[in-house]
């Protein structure tokens, strides 16, 4: 808003802007103790607002899809972009489940078996030729035969990329549309590894179908409006479909689980948690 004021106001003299945006002045600036009086330019503003992490949290009811907890970021005075919708990044293993699901639909299983290996996957791309030779996250590989199950839990890229080659990455695409991936999905191999930006909200809702038995729940943020009398002015139900099989989503539950059950899971941190004694958990680790 400065930059764009401060253009019409000096009609587009660069060096005008620059020096207004570099001049010090008094300002309140936002701080993890809480408001900050200093004296700061624009430019160092906007340097001093880069350093801070950032995260978006949502929890819903996967049976009635009701939205229980929407975190958008860490401080909405300062900082008003939400992290839950609106914020859209790659979200790399975390995609794998939607991959699985839709190898699940296609025949395979949680005890079949792949071997860990190096792999390129050739391809057409807007006309042009392509190759993609994926790496796992230690760049080693195995040469071991593992469970897809195993593989999923230790989230090892190379049995991902040969799932992708063996169902087609339309067919991951299409199940992702399913499970409530709105987004523009990229038609590559590599969108099993998740190269193409999701948001929060999405993921929430595709990770859910598995815990609803296959059925995608549109998550629902508001149930009813009623005016200073109580009258009901709207309802709203949830909107649902069948995304997957139950067999599937039985499956993926199981496959969830297996991040903290297999040897190497990369979800076994949540051990560590009281929260674990008595329930069960699943998980998935990604970007």
């Amino acid at each position: 808003p400065v930059y764009r004021f401060l253009k019409k106001r000096y009609k587009n003299d660069t060096a005008r802007i620059n020096a207004e945006l570099n001049r010090p002045k008094e300002m309140t600036v936002f701080s993890w103790h809480g408001d900050r009086d200093t004296t700061l330019s624009t430019i160092d503003s906007l340097k001093y607002y880069k350093h801070f992490l950032h995260a978006g949290f949502m929890v819903m009811d996967p049976f009635t899809g009701q939205i229980k907890a929407w975190v958008g970021g860490v401080n909405y005075k300062y900082f008003q972009y939400d992290h839950v919708m609106q914020s859209k990044r790659q979200p790399g293993s975390t995609f794998k489940p939607i991959l699985y699901a839709s190898a699940f639909e296609n025949g395979w299983g949680p005890c079949d078996s792949l071997r860990d290996t190096a792999i390129t996957i050739h391809y057409t791309e807007k006309g042009v030729k392509k190759t993609w030779s994926p790496h796992n996250a230690d760049y080693i590989f195995t040469g071991q035969k593992m469970t897809l199950r195993r593989a999923m839990g230790k989230s090892v890229n190379s049995i991902a990329a040969q799932l992708i080659e063996k169902i087609g990455w339309t067919t991951v695409i299409d199940y992702a549309h399913r499970l409530g991936i709105e987004s523009k999905l990229d038609t590559v191999p590599s969108i099993g590894l998740g190269s193409s930006d999701v948001s929060v909200y999405e993921l929430v809702g595709a990770y859910a179908a598995f815990m609803n038995h296959g059925i995608y729940t549109k998550p629902l943020f508001v149930t009813r409006i009623e005016d200073r009398n109580g009258k009901v002015l709207a309802v709203f139900n949830p909107v649902t479909h069948r995304a997957v099989s139950e067999a599937t989503a039985y499956m993926m539950t199981y496959m969830l689980k297996g991040g903290l059950e297999e040897p190497g899971g990369t979800s076994q941190a949540l051990f560590s948690f009281d929260l674990f004694k008595g329930n069960e958990f699943g998980g998935k680790t990604g970007t």
